[in-house]
C-alpha cells in the first residue's frame, strides 16, 4: 500500500470516528456538573425538596413531546412542564413584593397546553377588585433573564434572582402525587425532577407564594406534541 493510499485510509477512519462521535453526542447528555446545577440543588436542599437534576442531549428540543417523555421516562407528555415569566405591563407596582398584585408572575404549565392570558387577567383582577381593569395587561416579560438569572427555555421556578410569585395550572395539580414531573432546571439541557405536590408545599413553606388556578386555553386542541407559548 502506497503512502498516499495509507493516508487516505487513515483520513477515512478519522472521518468515520468523527461522525460516530457526533452521533453519540446527539444522544448522550454532557456529564458536567455546573455551578448553576449545584446552586439549584442547594436551593432544593435548603427548602427540603426531594429532587433530581438530569441533563438531556442537544437535539432534545427538536424531538416531539412523546419522544421527550420517552427519553426522560416520564409517565406521559403531560408530565413535561415549563415555566413562563409574565409581566403585567400596566401594574401599579414595580416589583414582586405584593404577590396578589405583582408586576411579574412565574406561570407553570404543561407543554401540551397553552396559556390563555385573559384567564390570568381575571384571576389577578379578582384579587384586586378596587383596581381598574386597565391596570392589568399580561404579556411575556422582556426582562425574564435578568429577573430569573436563567436564559430562554431554561427557566427554573426556584432559585431565581428575584423571588417571583408562582401560578401553577390547576390541571397539573390533578396529576397523582408521587409521580415525577419535569421542570426547567436553569439551563437549556437541565431538568428539575420533582413531585409537583411536594414542590408546591415546600416552596410555600420557604416563604414564596404559590397560586393554583385555571390558566389554559381550551379553545382548540393543544395536545399536538408541539411547543406552545402564550
Amino acid at each position: 500500500m502506497s503512502n498516499h493510499q495509507l493516508e487516505e485510509k487513515q483520513n477515512s477512519i478519522l472521518n468515520k470516528l468523527k461522525s460516530l462521535e457526533e452521533r453519540l453526542n446527539n444522544i448522550t447528555p454532557p456529564s458536567i456538573i455546573t455551578d448553576n446545577q449545584k446552586r439549584i440543588g442547594k436551593v432544593c436542599e435548603e427548602i427540603g425538596l426531594e429532587h433530581e437534576l438530569v441533563r438531556v442531549p442537544s437535539p432534545y428540543y427538536t424531538w416531539t413531546l412523546d419522544q421527550r417523555a420517552s427519553y426522560l421516562d416520564a409517565f406521559s407528555p403531560e408530565y413535561l412542564l415549563k415555566s413562563i415569566i409574565l409581566e403585567n405591563t400596566e401594574c401599579t407596582n414595580t416589583d414582586t413584593s405584593i404577590p396578589t398584585n405583582s408586576r411579574y408572575y412565574c406561570v407553570i404549565i404543561q407543554y401540551t397546553t397553552k396559556i390563555q392570558s385573559h384567564k390570568i387577567f381575571k384571576f389577578i383582577k379578582n384579587m384586586n377588585s378596587n383596581e381598574s381593569a386597565k391596570k392589568f395587561h399580561f404579556t411575556l416579560a422582556q426582562s425574564a433573564e435578568s429577573l430569573t438569572g436563567f436564559e430562554y427555555n431554561a427557566v427554573c421556578p426556584i432559585g431565581t434572582t428575584v423571588k417571583i410569585p408562582i401560578i401553577i395550572s390547576k390541571h397539573i395539580m390533578d396529576l397523582p402525587r408521587g409521580v415525577p414531573v419535569f421542570l426547567g432546571g436553569g439551563e437549556v439541557d437541565l431538568k428539575l425532577v420533582v413531585d409537583i405536590h411536594s414542590f408546591k408545599e415546600k416552596v410555600e413553606s420557604s416563604g414564596n407564594t404559590v397560586f393554583i388556578t385555571d390558566v389554559i386555553d381550551t379553545s382548540d386542541n393543544n395536545n399536538n406534541n408541539t411547543e406552545n407559548d402564550i
